[in-house]
């Protein structure tokens, strides 16, 4: 609807009754897009519903407007102002679904300040107030429960956030709330994945692509959200050419804008998982490059103006996994250079997420003792959670080397707790592992067996290191079980490596065939 015709209408407007349905047409406008044209309108609703006394229309106004408002930081001290007064006039006529809707902006207040108990603690009260209500508005109660949901996952955990949110999302949807519907999507992958369901998480992703409507109704700034999120899920299952694909495109959308979005934060954030992803992918130099834009933005600032204080710290908490990763790659990596490093990951890791092949990686990397090690798997946090069988299996690792010990640390591998929800890299990591043991104590009849799975299937590999070190693990393991073609195709792999820039894992490689050659000199002899 054009600016000039609701602005007419709010002049029409002889009672509440008449404005209630501006109302309802300015709370998807402004649900969807954030203007100072939107801004201008509001303050006319507002002095309308003043003129003609209508306090309930007035306090549904703050919100829209306080809401046009509280994305920009630097707003705060205005919003604080706004939230005062609409909460006196709430008071005044108790209007409970006004003072709901004071409780939520100030859990969100409370969020954006990094309280994030006191956030879901303001939430909660919204949601107490609600139930009080004689007249339930079905907006602010979808409102207050996608907040609470969002909290209670934060803080708690509660995997219950997930059915609240799926409610959120049919009444979203069917008024055409878009940014609320993205963001209650957005939080379900998370929660899916993050408690290692990926097949839901995958499910939502395939149901927001179905719907070409859905996308092409949304405004660019919101399309490039969706992108975001369906690229971030693709990341945790490591599809990393989807991820890539989608947060490019969210990159895309929003470099043009982002010095002027609400949405900058997710321009900064799709940047740092593409970092991650082209290290994962083992284009090294264009994640370096990369990595240089991050630290770029982070410096300048305005990327990330519109971040929470955890989600700036969960950026720098991607980007120094991402750093650790690249360097311990490098052919002059060395851990006693990196403990700096290394010790600022071990800080947040009880906090923030990490990508299960990064962690994987960082742990098996970084050299840490036993107490160290201990000291992660008791973390109650959802990432180090899935990665349990890797750091259970270092702990042994660090206290047992005789034969018969390594054989039964290394099943640490083979029962993973989770496996049905792993995604493939993550067992094509665990398997690996184990195949190094075993040929560490020279069970080489078991290596061919437990790799062989994955002959005919190395395409979905995506980790690219990973994927040409299983390739050559598989001739190793082949020429043990006495396929003499084994050197030559590992010379292949080798090859990859040199082109790749990936070192370390070229020499291991070199000092697997160097083994072989010592070997059948010595059946020669």
């Amino acid at each position: 609807m054009e600016k000039e015709k609701i602005l007419q209408l709010i002049e029409d407007s002889q009672s509440g009754e008449n404005l209630q349905k501006i109302i309802d047409v300015l709370r998807v406008i402004c649900a969807n897009r954030k203007t100072s044209e939107l801004l201008s309108v509001l303050n006319s609703a507002m002095e309308k519903s003043k003129i003609i006394n209508d306090k309930v229309g007035l306090i549904k106004l703050y919100e829209l407007k306080i809401k046009q408002l509280y994305l920009f930081q630097e707003n705060l001290i205005t919003v604080n102002k706004l939230v005062s007064e609409m909460y006196e006039i709430s008071e005044e006529i108790n209007y409970k679904n006004g003072l709901a809707l004071v409780f939520q902006i100030k859990g969100y207040i409370e969020f954006v300040n990094g309280n994030r108990k006191n956030s879901l603690e303001e939430v909660r009260k919204a949601r107490i107030l609600i139930s009080e209500s004689d007249e339930k508005d079905i907006y602010v109660q979808s409102i207050c429960d996608y907040s609470f949901a969002v909290s209670k996952w934060l803080v708690e955990r509660d995997i219950n956030s997930a059915e609240i949110l799926q409610r959120c999302v049919g009444y979203f949807y069917s008024k055409g709330f878009y940014h609320s519907l993205v963001m209650s999507l957005g939080t379900l992958v998370i929660i899916y994945q993050q408690t290692q369901n990926k097949e839901e998480s995958m499910k939502l992703v395939r149901r927001i692509l179905s719907s070409d409507n859905l996308l092409l109704e949304m405004p660019k700034e919101i399309q490039a959200i969706v992108h975001f999120f369906i690229g971030f899920s693709h990341g945790l299952s490591l599809n990393l050419n989807e991820a890539e694909k989608h947060l490019l495109e969210t990159q895309i959308i929003l470099k043009p804008i982002y010095k002027k979005s609400i949405y900058s934060g997710y321009y900064l954030t799709s940047l740092s998982h593409l970092t991650a992803i082209y290290a994962l992918q083992g284009r090294l130099e264009l994640a370096l490059d990369q990595m240089e834009e991050v630290e770029e933005l982070i410096e300048e600032g305005i990327a990330s103006k519109n971040l929470d204080s955890f989600n700036r710290k969960q950026i720098a908490h991607t980007f120094n996994l991402t750093k650790f990763y690249i360097n311990s790659r490098l052919s002059n990596f060395t851990i006693e250079t990196e403990q700096e490093l290394v010790q600022i990951i071990i800080n947040n890791l009880e906090k923030y997420h990490s990508n299960a092949i990064m962690l994987s990686e960082f742990l098996l990397n970084a050299n840490l003792t036993k107490e160290q090690l201990t000291k992660i798997r008791v973390l109650d946090n959802p990432s180090t959670i899935r990665v349990e069988h890797i750091i259970n299996f270092l702990v042994e690792k660090t206290i047992h080397t005789e034969e018969q010990q390594i054989v039964k640390y290394t099943t640490i591998l083979q029962r993973r707790p989770v496996e049905e929800r792993m995604t493939y890299g993550e067992n094509t990591l665990a398997d690996l592992l184990a195949a190094r043991e075993y040929y560490k104590i020279k069970r080489f009849a078991e290596i061919y067996p437990l790799l062989k799975k994955y002959e005919k299937q190395l395409h979905r590999i995506e980790v690219l290191e990973m994927r040409i070190f299983m390739e050559a693990f598989i001739q190793v393991g082949k020429f043990k079980s006495g396929d003499p073609l084994g050197p030559a195709l590992q010379y292949m792999a080798i090859k990859k490596c040199r082109l790749q820039g990936f070192s370390r894992l070229e020499n291991k490689l070199l000092n697997y065939l160097e083994m072989q050659r010592k070997d059948i000199q010595s059946l020669l002899l």
